[in-house]
């Protein structure tokens, strides 16, 4: 495909752009102590270096009296976020102009103020501010929610004096756009939501009162810095929140913005608090860009669509269709900085895909520590990690076509070495083509496609359907071997196990064996989860066949939409804890635990399984004993290294190594990792 649009050039305001590719502000946890630092540049620079037309960075900023920001910033967890709030800052930022300047980008700072989701142990024992004193119902980086204090009036002014005196910063330290946020759930989202803004000043009530926190920040910046420094507004165009605001509500907030000056405005949709997923990869691509194409309808000001575009040929089909003026792209940038460059240069097959999994970015943000990328180990260590020609060019056979096996047969490919992958299945992945099978995990199937292309591109000969054993090894007289063969199902040893019908999850995913109307799992991990989900929507109706049959009226649209909610399977999960889907990262979990809500999945927790009989599952719960019915019996318990291989040829070869699962039973995320690193050093 030919990107026209996504690569022409773009203004905002008097800021012209060389392309229409925009990487948001995003959580990094890379800063130590509110500084700028080597590893923030590093990070911004490869993303620039790779052709990405405005990079928008984060400024950590909270105040709240006249001691300023630096009086509030105290907790060591704060100093993650580079700080605007105090000229002392200020050689990092200029350094990071200078590195986006380098590569054509443009660098934009988004300004925040956390509002109720701050926390009194990162104010140095302050409590959190808000427009109204509501609680929030949120676990923030650990940090339950606190109840904040309301704002008064004079504190109000203070506040918005300190944001234009930041931006003041910005733009003598050479930054090009400055955005405030007003979204997430933050600040200025905080006044202008009827559900946290319950004042009854001029600042609360109606949605004109509302706004005027956020337009009296526009006019004193404006005041400051004049009307033609470019600025910009991030918004949540729909809260997703019961009584919050809603697209209409955000047209209309659109419409004052533009008239108060503002040069171009970013649309999202929900923040903190929304019961909608908006980041997983069960959220269909681009599922809110019309968020952004109902705020453009409004506006002639240049609209910046976001979330869920991880695909240039997406993001072209958005500007062709003039539905938004620019693109965000956040996490794909963060699993391929190249990702401009290469669909500029017809690449596409070469980006690195995003999938969207939340487990090096989302998960490690919530958990303060530094982020990274499944796909990507390079993220945050671009400075310290090379990959670099091979000292001496060895001949490497890789067993198992999982993760582990296709990131470092890639690796060492790249590296000059000899590289023979064998794979017993007939298709590489391993255990990932097992993971994409249940709804909403499809986007995990572009890894071993992702990965096939490069292999074949680097020369790598991959062979399929080919099991290796010592004998092979031997004649195939190898430098080095590496072991990535994974691991197998762990069944337990339990009465009537062999006499029943007892499957693997692995067995149901891959619809190798026939399950019955009554299906019990075992085993509340994310594997037994997925599974369970998987089963329960069997015989459900697929989204075309519901729009057909509702526009034609074959069916209420009420009842086809039932039809696509559960199938007609009647599952029970069963596990030893206290709760289900602990292995989740928190940017999963939450969501995992509402589709077996939804499905009508029973759950049956601190249940010790006695046996399998004909009838169904015995279990105990404290000193009580009871039978769960069952036609079907799904194991989900775990599993477990398969290192049979590596144990019979470990010495026989001088160089044999062992990673992935068939190591240690891990993430996908360790498993391309642990292939990376090996793959440099080997």
């Amino acid at each position: 495909m030919k990107f026209q649009k996504l690569f022409e050039p773009g203004k905002i305001g008097a800021m012209e752009l060389k392309n229409r590719i925009v990487l948001p502000a995003m959580g990094l946890n890379f800063c130590t102590d509110k500084t700028l630092n080597e590893r923030l540049l590093g990070f911004y620079e490869e993303r620039a270096r790779g052709g990405v037309g405005l990079i928008i960075a984060s400024a950590g900023i909270e105040h709240t009296d006249e001691r300023g920001y630096e009086q509030l910033n105290k907790s060591d967890k704060m100093g993650y976020i580079p700080s605007l709030g105090h000229d002392k800052y200020l050689p990092g930022w200029q350094r990071l102009v200078d590195v986006a300047h380098k590569h054509g980008a443009k660098l934009g700072v988004q300004i925040a103020h956390i509002g109720k989701y701050a926390h009194s142990s990162l104010l140095g024992g302050e409590q959190p501010v808000s427009p109204s004193a509501i609680q929030a119902n949120l676990t923030v980086h650990g940090l339950p929610g606190e109840m904040p204090r309301e704002l008064a009036i004079p504190e109000i002014k203070l506040i918005q004096r300190n944001i234009a005196n930041t931006v003041k910063r910005a733009k003598g330290a050479g930054v090009d756009i400055v955005e405030l946020n007003a979204c997430s759930g933050y600040l200025i989202r905080e006044f202008l939501s009827p559900i946290t803004n319950k004042r009854t000043d001029e600042y609360g009530g109606s949605l004109e009162n509302r706004m005027r926190f956020l337009l009296e920040v526009i006019g004193k910046i404006q005041a400051t810095v004049g009307k033609d420094y470019p600025l910009m507004a991030r918004i949540s165009a729909n809260e997703y929140l019961p009584e919050g605001h809603t697209l209409d509500e955000s047209a209309i907030v659109a419409r004052a913005l533009e008239k108060a000056g503002l040069h171009a405005i970013s649309v999202v949709g929900g923040g903190h608090e929304t019961m909608v997923p908006l980041s997983p990869m069960s959220v269909p691509r681009g599922a809110f860009v019309y968020l952004a194409q109902g705020i453009k309808n409004v506006v002639s000001i240049p609209v910046i669509a976001s979330a869920r575009i991880n695909d240039p040929v997406m993001a072209e089909n958005i500007l062709r269709d003039d539905r938004a003026d620019f693109v965000a792209i956040a996490r794909a940038l963060l699993a391929d900085p190249d990702f401009s460059n290469k669909a500029k240069d017809g690449r596409s097959d070469d980006i690195r895909p995003c999938i969207a999994c939340n487990q090096g970015c989302f998960d490690l943000l919530f958990e303060w520590k530094p982020v990274t990328c499944l796909m990507n180990p390079l993220v945050g260590c671009e400075k310290e990690r090379q990959i670099t020609p091979a000292g001496k060019k060895k001949k490497v056979m890789v067993i198992g076509g999982g993760p582990a096996g296709m990131e470092i047969s890639q690796v060492l490919a790249l590296r000059g070495h000899t590289v023979s992958l064998y794979e017993k299945a007939d298709r590489l992945g391993g255990q990932i083509n097992l993971s994409a099978i249940p709804p909403g995990r499809e986007e995990l199937a572009n890894i071993p496609v992702y990965f096939s292309k490069q292999l074949n591109k680097l020369g790598v000969k991959v062979n399929l359907g080919r099991e290796v054993n010592s004998q092979l090894i031997s004649q195939e007289k190898p430098d080095a071997v590496v072991v990535a063969t994974g691991a197998q199902p762990l069944v337990p040893d339990l009465p009537g196990l062999k006499e029943n019908q007892v499957i693997t999850a692995w067995d149901a995913l891959y619809g190798d064996a026939p399950v019955g109307k009554r299906i019990v799992v075992l085993g509340g991990g994310s594997v037994g989860c997925e599974t369970a989900i998987f089963l329960a929507q069997k015989g459900a109706i697929d989204a075309e066949t519901f729009a057909f049959l509702s526009s034609y009226g074959a069916c209420d649209p009420q009842t086809a939409l039932g039809l696509t909610m559960k199938g007609n399977k009647d599952v029970s999960l069963i596990e030893m804890q206290t709760r289900i889907g602990q292995d989740f990262g928190k940017g999963n979990r939450w969501v995992f635990m509402g589709e077996i809500k939804r499905l009508g999945i029973k759950v049956i927790t601190k249940a010790e399984v006695t046996a399998i009989t004909p009838e169904g599952v015995r279990i105990k719960i404290g000193a009580q004993e009871q039978l769960v019915p069952a036609d079907t019996v799904v194991l989900a318990v775990g599993s477990r290294p398969n290192n049979r291989l590596y144990a019979e040829i470990k010495d026989k070869v001088a160089e044999t190594y062992l990673i992935g699962d068939a190591q240690k039973p891990r993430r996908a995320l360790d498993a391309i990792h642990e292939g990376f690193e090996l793959g440099c050093r080997i």
